[in-house]
């Protein structure tokens, strides 16, 4: 190939394209990006830190139609040893993986740095329109046509208010691939019991989804309170779960039995919650005489839904990964390859999307490589 055009600069396709661009500086990388600058949704990651990747990056983390290739993907990717080639030093934080810096805008800087210095040119304010195969590509935007030997479809979903907002299928109206259909994941809850009076109170504690009796998926973590339900990270690890008629049991203090808790009551004292629970939790119980222990040990919610994909950190569904080989190449189209967030693959919080949007990247790459598609 003489001209690769990749569409979406995000992290997998900036990273494609500068690792392809290093490895061949004598074909064409085109990046075409539908926003005024690259990599938003990088630089807002981890509240502005960037959580890259994960110590457990058990497949149990990952949802998709083909979870042995994602497998793959995820496990052949060293992320700490692939970004310090390209002179960015990482840190496990715990579990989490963080730029040394614990900035997101090192990560950005270095990836932009990395492209440029290696000639990779970058288009903004291209909104691809369609993409349409003849003995090449011919990919229109709303302001010009271009022709390219080579696609990369890394456009990202309709996850975030960072995000454009639309029906990611209509790329591919002029070409045949499977898709399912997007839906939001890692968001917030809609709840039939809202307490407006805990807006803003966060609750570390065990919480389970059940549909009927069965158990979907439990998580120890924090829960935030609003004034449409709940969120929290360990709400958004269990929206991935989420069906109709589902119910929310938390326990907010899983450190005590409920013995424990009737003992810990039991003391003579004008609040006996106070230090135990925030203040307006102990004001609401106090006010609305309700059991404090089958509250506090076994408060449930009815979820009537979750929010929608503007407020979602990904979605669920896009390109099946049975349109593609193992190099994430199109079964039936040459050269014409996707990554990220637009393939279906979505995974929980904590740098698992991040860490294969990379890994997607990378492993185009070296599939370009192996099948030797790019020639100098």
């Amino acid at each position: 190939m003489n001209k690769i055009i990749i569409i979406g600069a995000g992290a997998c396709g900036v990273y494609s394209a500068l690792l392809i661009k290093q490895a061949h500086p004598n074909v064409d990388v085109l990046v075409l990006e539908a926003h005024k600058t690259p990599l938003k949704k990088l630089l807002a990651t981890g509240n502005g830190r960037c959580n890259l990747s994960n110590k457990d990056l058990a497949i149990t983390h990952y949802d998709s139609d083909n979870l042995a290739l994602v497998k793959d993907i995820i496990d052949d990717f060293d992320m700490p040893k692939q970004m310090q080639k390209l002179g960015l030093y990482t840190k496990y934080m715990g579990q989490l993986l963080y730029p040394y810096s614990e900035q997101a805008k090192s990560v950005f800087r270095i990836l932009m740095d990395r492209a440029q210095e290696a000639g990779v040119v970058f288009l903004y304010e291209q909104f691809v329109k369609s993409i349409r195969y003849q003995d090449g590509y011919i990919i229109e935007t709303e302001h010009q046509r271009f022709h390219s030997d080579g696609v990369i479809v890394s456009v990202g979903s309709s996850a975030g208010k960072l995000s454009q907002v639309y029906d990611r299928r209509s790329l591919f109206t002029h070409l045949s691939f499977d898709y399912q259909d997007n839906s939001p994941s890692l968001t917030q809850m809609y709840t039939k019991e809202v307490y407006k009076t805990l807006k803003g109170v966060r609750m570390k504690g065990v919480f389970s989804l059940y549909q009927g009796k069965q158990l979907l998926k439990q998580e120890k973590g924090e829960m935030l309170f609003t004034n449409y339900g709940v969120s929290g990270i360990a709400i958004m690890q269990l929206s991935r779960y989420y069906q109709e008629g589902v119910t929310l049991v938390c326990d907010l203090l899983p450190d005590l039995s409920k013995e424990e808790l009737a003992n810990f009551l039991q003391r003579d004292l004008i609040h006996p919650l106070e230090g135990l629970v925030p203040y307006q939790l102990s004001d609401l119980l106090e006010k609305t005489h309700q059991d404090p222990i089958s509250f506090l040990k076994q408060m449930t919610f009815h979820v009537k839904g979750i929010r929608e994909s503007e407020y979602a950190q990904v979605e669920k569904g896009g390109l099946l990964l049975s349109n593609f080989n193992n190099d994430l190449e199109s079964k039936d189209y040459p050269h014409f390859y996707a990554g990220g967030e637009i393939l279906n693959v979505n995974g929980d919080c904590g740098g698992y999307n991040l860490h294969f949007a990379f890994a997607s990247g990378y492993r185009i790459f070296k599939g370009l490589e192996r099948n030797q598609n790019v020639k100098n």
